[in-house]
């Protein structure tokens, strides 16, 4: 039997260890990891491989030669170019006549390969999945089976919302020759996203396989070091050269000084020299030809080969790479990494977190704050549901901003155009400025437009044809927190691709940097008037100016304020402001009692208050009233479906009433993920005619695929006035119905059993899947979703009677801890019940 191992990845978040090493050669406990899987393959008396190579693969084939070293056949394929993990292997199908292995050759494991090739085998499969419980799913494809193994679904590095099991995929395949018939040669293709699901449609075999073998995907500092330590501890079954002296293993030739102390597992490689007073404790690995001179302390460290670490220094789980010279007194704080072939002064300082790139010399005396050159992991990613957001001036420094914005330029072809605003905040005026001039330094051209409301900037950015945009803003729930949202050229949020993709480049640091006479430009433009004009003559101004409407805003401080009265003014609705004009603070949470008393006081037909952004609305009835988000929807899309039927968008959790009163009205309701950046882009769906996203968001594709409140706020005016009935009135007709919620907290680590759980305890139910897991009941539904952002569950039950919904909302949440596993207890979910219309 012959394996393929896949050895063509770049290891971009490795990096700066990944820098001048392909990843499946950086070593483990002395050993690369690729030498690691061969080892594991011929353990299991497969002898004939072939090596996929793309990054560096050149120093792949010099390390491993023709593989007779290891007693084996090695025979390698180049890739000119990136074909994906399927298109890879299609690569190698001349060499490939009976039932192969795939594997990983940048993970680590001790995978028992003979039981899953008897599996596969007499299972009859076409191709089979080795599968593996992980805490985290979010970085992995996700597999869900059937009773019998047979794979049903799956998803490629899921959102929280699609993770519907803890079941990874593990990149490691059996699979016979015959599928490789039906991958195009010289085509880019995945298995996870292509083979697979194909394979499914035709209905071919196709199973998983799980295991309790240690699995540990490589794919970032954390986990390398996890990795080396699994192997010192003896979680993996791996090779570690050397003899065992206690819990330590002593390769050849190694010189020990006078009182030098070895206290926890550790690997001393080949030829290491342990001066006088050296302490090695915790963790370690000191690898081949390395001096750790005399008094120095490593701790939780590793240390690459031909590295010097001089008199009293200290290092905390830091990594230092190959040829690395530490001079006297320094201290590498937790989690720093020291790149190849660089020089660290004396009595320097490298803080925790700092990444050093290779060739650097840091000066005598140095406190390094930020990696020389930037990378590295920020959180559990730099985006969130929001968009990307940071602690000002900590995480969102001026230069890590105009790194950011080097990045998202360079992503971009050279003189692109960006539209950029801001808020009124002036530490939004300083990630601005940053930002910009990292665009500038890639040769972008930059549109300021100054201080504008979310949507005007979106709007700024699809108007202007500009290649992309960006809006700076102080989070409304936190004062000392900045959101940063990346636009496309159509003004809608980045998907989750180029999120990626400028996170890799900002990881890199490898972005291009234009000469002196390639540098862009600022252009300072003032989209405030077109975007005005636009929305006017998308309205039925003469039926508003007929109305006679009186309108309380409160604009809550808010850009808002200088945009939506000239609209309202053209209109000739009477307006009664609050909070006006622009002004730094915190701002509202909800509606202020004031402003409802102060609405009912001048006998507004209308009262609402908009949000810090513009994006979002509540409304105030003519009674004073504040309606909830989805009473404000129910209206807007009772009244609106009248004139236009056609599809109307809202998250899985809206209350069950919702879908019907669209059909009542002749619309087609369609639910979508909760994530706000999900639903406006379900929105451009040909035929949808208004979207919400529950928190008071609204979408009219046809007007602007934006949440855009002052434009809700004006066709609101419209629509009552074709309609001429009163706020209270229309609120009054909706139906009534119990909407109970709960958040239960639930570990990271833990999201995806919960939901794995779930799904297989209601596989004979009625269920959708569309946001978490919806199971329906007799008179309306109990939702179960993953909160993105946070370790918690959102319990969601909508039915007919509250006592039934508290119910369900509290087994609910019992079964979410209960699936957790944890031990002790935890608060109890706080429920949340509210009547969504007042009874009729």
């Amino acid at each position: 039997m012959k394996a393929v191992v896949m050895a063509g990845g770049e290891g971009s978040r490795l990096r700066p260890l990944t820098s001048r090493h392909p990843k499946p050669l950086v070593p483990v406990v002395g050993t690369p990891v690729i030498e690691h899987i061969l080892r594991l393959l011929r353990e299991h008396d497969i002898k004939q491989v072939v090596i996929t190579l793309a990054y560096l693969g050149a120093d792949i084939r010099n390390h491993l030669g023709d593989g007779s070293e290891l007693d084996m056949e090695i025979e390698y394929v180049v890739e000119d170019r990136p074909l994906g993990t399927a298109g890879s292997v299609r690569n190698a199908a001349h060499l490939l006549d009976d039932t192969f292995l795939v594997i990983s050759g940048d993970a680590l494991t001790d995978l028992d390969v003979t039981s899953v090739v008897r599996e596969h085998r007499e299972r009859g499969a076409q191709a089979s999945i080795v599968l593996r419980s992980v805490p985290n799913p979010l970085e992995y494809g996700v597999v869900v089976t059937d009773g019998d193994g047979n794979v049903k679904r799956f998803l490629e590095k899921p959102s929280w919302g699609e993770v519907f099991s803890d079941q990874a995929n593990t990149g490691i395949y059996v699979v016979e020759p015959g599928v490789l018939e039906h991958i195009k040669p010289d085509t880019v293709s995945d298995w996870s996203q292509d083979v697979f699901p194909a394979m499914l449609r035709r209905r071919q075999p196709l199973i998983g396989v799980p295991v309790d073998a240690y699995w540990c995907d490589i794919g970032s500092i954390h986990s390398y070091m996890q990795a080396n330590w699994d192997a010192l501890d003896g979680r993996v079954r791996c090779h570690i050269p050397g003899r065992r002296e206690g819990e330590a293993w002593i390769g050849e030739g190694v010189e020990f000084g006078l009182n030098v102390q070895i206290e926890g597992p550790a690997f001393i490689g080949d030829e290491v020299k342990l001066k006088a007073g050296a302490f090695i404790n915790d963790r370690a690995v000191i690898d081949r030809f390395t001096i750790v001179d005399d008094y120095a302390k490593v701790s939780n460290s590793i240390v690459w080969p031909h590295s010097y670490v001089g008199e009293h220094c200290r290092l905390r789980q830091a990594i230092v790479c190959r040829n690395v010279t530490v001079k006297n007194s320094t201290l590498l704080e937790e989690n720093s990494v020291i790149g190849d072939d660089c020089l660290v002064g004396r009595g320097s300082r490298i803080r925790a977190g700092v990444k050093i790139w290779p060739n650097k010399e840091i000066e005598p005396g140095s406190t390094v704050n930020e990696s020389v050159v930037w990378a590295g992991e920020w959180r559990r990613g730099l985006f969130s549901s929001y968009g990307m957001g940071g602690l000002i001036n900590v995480e969102l420094t001026p230069e890590f901003c105009a790194r950011l914005g080097a990045a998202f330029g360079a992503t971009l072809p050279k003189g692109a155009r960006v539209a950029v605003g801001r808020d009124h905040a002036r530490s939004s005026r300083m990630i601005k400025r940053a930002i910009v001039s990292g665009i500038v330094s890639t040769g972008g051209v930059v549109r300021d437009v100054r201080e504008l409301p979310v949507p005007v900037t979106q709007f700024a950015t699809r108007d202007g044809r500009c290649d992309a945009g960006i809006q700076v803003i102080v989070s409304p729930l936190d004062q000392r927190s900045a959101d940063i949202r990346f636009l496309d050229s159509d003004g809608l949020q980045i998907d989750k691709r180029a999120e990626r993709k400028l996170e890799n480049l900002l990881f890199r640091e490898d972005f291009r940097r234009s000469a002196f006479y390639e540098m862009g430009d600022i252009e300072y433009v003032d989209p405030v008037r077109s975007y005005q004009q636009h929305l006017l003559a998308s309205i039925n101004a003469d039926a508003i100016r007929a109305a006679n409407f009186r309108l309380l805003v409160d604009y809550d401080y808010s850009e808002a304020s200088s945009v939506l009265p000239g609209v309202l003014n053209d209109l000739g609705v009477t307006t009664i402001p609050l909070n006006a004009g622009l002004r730094e603070g915190p701002h509202h949470r909800g509606v202020p009692e004031e402003t409802s008393l102060i609405s009912r006081t001048v006998q507004a037909d209308v009262g609402c208050m908009l949000s810090p952004t513009g994006e979002r609305l509540t409304l105030i009835d003519d009674t004073g009233v504040t309606l909830t988000p989805y009473e404000t929807f129910g209206i807007l899309a009772a009244w609106f479906l009248r004139s236009r039927p056609g599809i109307v968008l809202a998250p899985a959790a809206a209350p069950g009433w919702i879908s019907q009163l669209v059909r009542d009205n002749g619309g087609t309701f369609t639910s979508t993920p909760s994530e706000p950046a999900m639903v406006l882009r379900a929105s451009a769906v040909p035929g949808t005619c208004l979207a919400t996203d529950g928190d008071g968001g609204f979408i009219w594709p046809y007007y602007f695929g934006a949440y855009d409140a002052m434009y809700t706020i004006v066709k609101l005016l419209e629509l009552r006035a074709s309609v001429g009935i009163p706020l209270s009135e229309a609120r009054a007709q909706l139906p009534s119905a119990a909407y109970v919620t709960a958040t239960e907290f639930c570990p990271w680590e833990a999201k995806g059993r919960v939901m794995r759980m779930l799904l297989d305890a209601h596989r004979d139910s009625s269920v959708d899947l569309v946001d978490g897991i919806k199971i329906f009941v007799d008179d309306g539904f109990v939702l179960v979703r993953p909160d993105p952002d946070e370790p918690a569950y959102h319990i969601v039950a909508s039915v007919a009677n509250e006592e039934d919904g508290r119910t369900l909302v509290s087994e609910y949440a019992r079964r979410v801890r209960e699936a957790q596993h944890t031990n002790g207890a935890r608060p109890s979910a706080e429920l949340v019940a509210e009547r969504e219309t007042p009874p009729a």
